[in-house]
């Protein structure tokens, strides 16, 4: 071949490498120009639902398109997770993940069909969620957390805690508490916060290690108890409930995030103007007042401090998973 006919070639090899290049930076700066479709792992009308419909209108707002969710419950929320893993990386799928995605479900099932690490981009944290210790006064009629484990600790193995799902953090969180605490209790899954809360309503269990939002409304028509935050400080929305660790168990701290993630292999310039989108979102007064209304923390990073968090969070969830000897098949 004629060095006249490799430099053509070459000329038009790099042609179209900088032509595909141009077109990635076109769409990514264009985007988006359809709907957005954010994945959840848990039925709607959960915990993690009423944070997703408060800033479901802010968001659109911000980014110029509509949001649609698409509800994929079970198995801990790794449907979700899995259907996203799997996701084309144009910037149309992303999960609206949780510490129980994304930090505890490495550890706590033997198996999965992707990485939780190496298979998902981070774009933004969005909330702390603090859980509480809630019970059904008619089945433990306890007044607070102190009186509560030593009602457990004369009833070892009989009595059942709730939880929206295994992996959940209202499962591993509870799992942790059991361990400090040093009580037994029987874990029962139900699929979402719902009828999780429906069943301990129902007396099919005594508690639930809750997360705030879902119980507030049972909290006050007295139906439910709030014992204890799993915070390290009290909530501001609810003062007058101790944290865990002032009430019982000194140092206990278990608090949950939700925050918003995409396939592996998003371009970065997507990940920015999305993450852009979240950080104007969480500094909408409006919005920051209707989750402080719920309990929850506004919680903004960048992309690479939200990489950093959840690497972080898996190590100590795995820890908690570990010590609790919690797993799933």
């Amino acid at each position: 071949m004629s060095v006249s006919r490799l430099a053509s070639l070459s000329r038009i090899g790099l042609a179209v490498v900088v032509s595909a290049l141009f077109c990635g930076a076109a769409a990514a700066q264009s985007w988006p120009t359809k709907p957005i479709t954010i994945v959840q792992g848990f039925p709607a009308g959960s915990g993690l639902d009423i944070i997703a419909r408060i800033i479901q209108a802010p968001l659109e707002k911000e980014l110029g398109t509509t949001i649609v969710f698409d509800y994929k419950a079970g198995a801990g929320g790794n449907l979700a997770s899995e259907i996203v893993a799997k996701a084309a990386p144009d910037g149309y799928t992303f999960i609206f993940g949780t510490a129980g995605t994304h930090g505890i479900n490495a550890s706590l099932y033997k198996k999965l069909s992707f990485d939780v690490e190496s298979d998902f981009t981070p774009i933004a944290p969005i909330v702390d969620v603090p859980n509480v210790i809630t019970v059904n006064p008619k089945v433990v009629d306890a007044k607070d957390v102190k009186e509560f484990i030593e009602i457990i600790k004369k009833q070892p193995g009989k009595q059942n805690y709730g939880s929206s799902g295994n992996g959940a953090s209202t499962h591993l969180g509870f799992a942790q508490f059991n361990v400090a605490a040093g009580i037994d209790m029987v874990h029962i899954p139900y699929k979402g916060s719902p009828a999780a809360i429906q069943a301990m309503l129902n007396g099919e269990t005594c508690c639930q290690f809750a997360q705030l939002q879902t119980v507030l409304g049972q909290h006050k028509a007295g139906t439910l108890r709030l014992l204890g935050m799993s915070t390290s400080k009290r909530v501001p929305l609810l003062p007058d409930i101790p944290t865990i660790a002032e009430a019982a168990l000194p140092g206990f701290e278990s608090v949950t995030w939700y925050g918003m993630l995409g396939p592996k292999g998003l371009d970065p310039a997507i990940v920015s103007k999305f993450n852009a989108a979240i950080k104007a979102v969480l500094e909408d007064k409006e919005v920051v007042a209707k989750l402080a209304g719920i309990g929850n923390a506004v919680r903004y990073e960048t992309a690479d401090q939200f990489r950093a968090t959840i690497k972080k969070d898996r190590a100590q969830w795995a820890e908690v998973v570990k010590k609790s000897g919690a797993t799933v098949d």
